[in-house]
């Protein structure tokens, strides 16, 4: 039998300076998910 598996998908844009948390916050709430971060050529780093 197989599993379901979940993924996050977070588009970003300049979020430097919390994207650290959201990834946190998602991998707390749902450690089995497979997290991407999509960044849409941000500008801050």
């Amino acid at each position: 039998m197989s599993r379901d598996k979940i993924a996050v998908i977070i588009p970003c844009y300049n979020e430097a300076l919390t994207i650290g948390k959201v990834i946190d916050d998602f991998r707390r709430e749902i450690p089995e998910a497979s997290v991407y971060v999509y960044d849409n050529n941000s500008t801050d780093g």
